[in-house]
């Protein structure tokens, strides 16, 4: 964790950043309300708006759009911000789209801005005697549709392989409420989906098939199926109570399982939980390998819960998860992991399905 502001200023003033920098850096406690209040900007001394809030850049740098390297910075965001104003943005979807965005806005960050604007939950970083500045607003509704609307259109017009689901608005919505710029938030989501697809921790791997990708006889559920299976192989395995209760229950954990991995809980998690567990996604080279064992650390955790409910709660309660603590879920993901290694190690493999 960064051990005080100044070092973290220090650290994101200079000329070469490397992702555990950065990554250290975000993992600073306060850095998670930057959306709710202007405070923290004042307390790092960043003056707006020659300067983004940092916190604002650290996905910028956490996802490889811009380089550590910052000496060419402003060359490279020039070239990024032309890119994105040449793509074709003409919207194929445009009143499905654009009435799933604003649901989700209503639904998910309206409530959370009312949350972190609650003063029972504001946080001061100002000293006493200091006046307190106005809050930040939100973005407002339009904005957000619009931004969503653009981004989402931009991506699948380039990328005519891929096939819309409602899912994706889920996946751009977190960029375009924390950057600034569209040009930021399109390639940081294109980062996100290449990642995505790209991970060599997938069981059945192709170049070009992502579970977004358009289905054909060759290909169809070849890459989401495996993943599945997959990790329901290693729930049986890892949690063999909770598997046994939840066949009992008759819960259908493959349906569970396709939104939890599809997703990477942008639909599930609460806005700043989600936020805060993206950070370390986006800090490691292979996301979708951590997610698997997440998923399973979010099992682990919860099990006494899951094992007092029954059918319709435990799928109410995993597709709306209640917050939890991230450096928690990390650290027992993190063990579930090595268990699993050692585990081949030995020779001995989940069950297959």
């Amino acid at each position: 964790m960064a051990a005080n502001l100044e070092e973290v200023e220090e650290t994101l003033n200079a000329e070469q950043l490397t992702k555990a920098q950065v990554f250290c850096s975000i993992w600073y406690p306060a850095f998670h309300s930057w959306r709710a209040s202007s405070s923290l900007r004042l307390a790092l001394n960043l003056p707006a708006p020659e300067r983004t809030v940092f916190v604002q850049e650290v996905w910028l740098y956490l996802l490889e759009v811009l380089s550590p390297d910052r000496t060419n910075e402003i060359t490279s965001v020039r070239s990024k911000y032309q890119s994105y104003t040449s793509m074709d943005k003409s919207p194929s979807l445009s009143t499905r789209l654009r009435g799933e965005t604003q649901r989700y806005y209503n639904r998910r960050l309206l409530p959370y801005t009312r949350q972190r604007r609650s003063p029972a939950q504001g946080v001061t970083y100002l000293p006493p005697n200091q006046p307190q500045p106005q809050q930040e607003e939100p973005m407002d509704i339009v904005a957000f549709t619009t931004s969503v609307e653009n981004v989402l259109s931009a991506f699948l017009n380039r990328n005519r392989n891929i096939e819309y689901k409602t899912g994706l608005v889920q996946l751009v919505a977190p960029f375009v409420w924390t950057l600034k710029t569209e040009a930021g938030m399109y390639f940081c989501f294109e980062r996100l989906m290449t990642k995505i697809g790209s991970s060599p921790s997938l069981p059945i791997r192709s170049t070009q098939l992502t579970p977004f990708t358009k289905p054909d006889e060759s290909t169809e559920g070849t890459t989401l199926s495996s993943r599945i299976s997959f990790f329901l192989s290693l729930f049986r395995s890892i949690l063999p109570d909770l598997w046994s209760y939840f066949d009992e229950e008759d819960v259908d954990v493959r349906e569970l399982a396709s939104a939890w991995l599809q997703w990477y809980f942008a639909k599930e998690m609460p806005v700043d939980i989600l936020m805060r567990l993206w950070d370390v996604y986006f800090s490691v080279e292979d996301l979708v390998d951590l997610h698997q064992y997440v998923c399973l650390a979010i099992l682990t955790t919860c099990k006494e819960t899951l094992e007092e409910l029954d059918e319709s709660e435990v799928r109410s309660f995993l597709l709306n998860l209640p917050p939890l603590d991230v450096d928690r879920l990390i650290v027992e993901a993190n063990n579930i992991k090595h268990s699993f290694q050692q585990q081949q190690k030995r020779g001995d493999r989940p069950a297959e399905f």
